[in-house]
């Protein structure tokens, strides 16, 4: 490849950096499918035992991960113990495969169940991992990345898995994927690890050792030979006044979030995920034992308002004790507040409490919930939470309908806060896993802009407070657009809540109002942010 060769690809990152590539290499084959000699029970045995390694591997990649990896790490494993996809395989034992082979193919008609939901297909190479590696203990072969220890390397790969990201050491200075999105689990470990990043990068395919690259995600590109001065530039930001025009608040979803989001200067926290303290709970909870575990993360969460989304159960987050029916989509089908016909009850423990917590913590506790798509559902729920607790009460804002329907929560709701990543998806269509497709995920996308500005400006008309706690908000210069467009707060993840905070200090309401509506009329997501920037550099000087 020539110097100067510019690859494109979706940034993860603020800070570019260049270094020497190290290609992964690809692991040891594994057998194809393969039949038994006859010995059913004895594969079954196999199997087994190697679900049982592999889920003592996990463990010890979670705890070695961190967080933020850990949570993906419990939702994973509580697949690879399922007992009905155990059963599958079993099945596929008896009718001839070995081990291997029957995990794998009850695997995929775990996967076929699933098809068609895009949060679900984003995680889908995570899960086919998991059939690897059961196969790879049967085989006894490694499945190490083996990395460089010392040095300094861009490693570059197809895409790496939780188990893959686990294993990057402190050599790892940039990451390049050939596949992948921006929500996927190597961009948000990167993203949280701040090493820089260019996923869904096709022309990565012909990158070979040893050669330097640049990978500048600002630019959305890796550079081959490129060098420091060819980076494009971050916005510096230079906080002009003690506080920002708008809140900026934590996402959250553990204990240990809230103590971290604590000793940064997030004031309260915009969204605290309850469904990942279930992800591997294999009974109900009962409302004490929610209680204790909710007075702890409330009492430890920086000061200021907790948003609370009640449980978002379904498509990805499966919960064990939750009843799910198998669905063709279940991202169109009964998830988050849907949950309510099957399990009204849990959603009600919830809120009780949610309610005890608050009155022993002392803390402010807004409650909302998930996948509302009717002014009906959001009314049901605002009536349940009131009669059980002293809350502000709101929806997520993830389903196009339900923008259309905002002029009829006035007095219903008290606020809305936005999943950007959810309402993109609904929005475009679009299956977030396929890079092919990844622009639409792009937060300075046109219509995506045009669905935010209707949000902000109903939900000011009919009085009603609006934030956004999407991935976007993460994004300091997609702040300030967010204020200019009206939204009250933010809430980005923990990691970037100083920078956030920084951009929203270094300017006046005026000028964000001026940057968003010069954005507002871009035509491609491109120009969007382009303009965007070149406002933001004529201000930060």
């Amino acid at each position: 490849m020539a110097t100067g060769e510019v690859l494109t690809g979706l940034g993860v990152g603020l800070t570019a950096v260049k270094a020497e590539v190290f290609r992964v290499k690809p692991h040891q084959d594994l057998p194809g499918p393969t039949k038994h000699s006859g010995d059913a029970a004895g594969e079954i045995d196999k199997l087994r035992a190697a679900i049982d390694a592999v889920s003592q591997e996990l463990q010890t990649l979670a705890a070695k991960a961190g967080e933020t990896s850990a949570e993906i790490f419990e939702a994973l494993e509580m697949i690879l113990m399922d007992e009905s996809l155990f059963d599958t395989a079993v099945a596929e034992v008896e009718s001839g495969w070995d081990a291997a082979t029957a995990f794998h193919n009850g695997v995929e008609t775990f996967a076929e169940l699933l098809s068609g939901d895009p949060t679900f297909e984003e995680r889908l190479a995570d899960i086919r991992d998991l059939a690897k590696r059961v196969a790879a203990n049967i085989h006894g072969i490694s499945l190490g990345l083996n990395l460089p220890e010392e040095g300094r390397f861009v490693i570059v790969g197809e895409d790496f898995s939780p188990a893959d990201t686990a294993q990057f050491t402190k050599a790892v200075v940039g990451v390049v994927t050939i596949a992948g999105g921006p929500t996927s689990h190597t961009a948000i470990i990167c993203r949280s690890k701040s090493i820089p990043a260019v996923v869904s990068c096709k022309g990565a395919k012909n990158l070979v050792d040893g050669v330097e690259v640049l990978v500048d995600p600002v630019g959305d590109r890796v550079v081959i030979g490129g060098s420091d001065s060819d980076a494009t530039q971050a916005i510096t930001f230079v906080a002009k006044s003690s506080e920002p025009i708008i809140p900026v608040r934590a996402n959250i979803g553990s204990l240990e979030d809230a103590v971290a989001a604590a000793t940064t200067a997030a004031e309260g926290v915009g969204l605290f995920r309850t469904e990942l303290l279930y992800l591997s709970s294999s009974s109900q909870p009962t409302v004490d034992s929610q209680s204790k575990s909710y007075a702890e993360i409330l009492s430890a969460a920086p000061d200021g308002p907790i948003v609370v989304r009640t449980i978002d159960a379904g498509s990805d987050k499966p919960v064990p004790f939750l009843e799910m029916p198998h669905e063709e989509n279940p991202a169109l089908g009964v998830r988050g507040y849907r949950l309510i016909g099957q399990h009204r009850q849990f959603i009600l423990d919830q809120l009780l409490a949610l309610e005890e917590a608050r009155q022993k913590s002392g803390r402010e506790v807004w409650v909302m919930a998930p996948m509302i798509a009717l002014a009906s559902e959001a009314a049901e729920f605002a009536s349940l939470a009131r009669e059980v607790g002293q809350f502000k009460v709101g929806i997520m804002v993830e389903t196009p309908s339900i923008i259309f329907e905002l002029a009829k929560l006035a007095s219903v709701v008290d606020f809305v806060s936005v999943g950007t990543n959810d309402l993109s998806q609904y929005l475009f269509a679009s299956d977030r896993m396929n890079p092919n497709l990844g622009a639409m995920l792009n937060p300075w996308q046109p219509a995506l802009i045009a669905a935010l500005e209707a949000i902000a400006t109903e939900a000011k008309k009919v009085g009603i407070y609006s934030g956004v706690c999407g991935e976007s908000a993460s994004d300091p210069a997609f702040s300030v657009v967010l204020a200019g467009l009206g939204f009250d707060s933010v809430s980005s993840s923990r990691s970037q809540v100083g920078a956030v905070r920084t951009a929203l200090s270094a300017i006046s309401m005026e000028e964000a109002k001026g940057i968003s509506e010069k954005v507002r009329m871009a035509s491609t997501s491109d120009e969007a942010k382009s303009v965007a920037l070149a406002e933001l550099g004529k201000l930060s000087g």
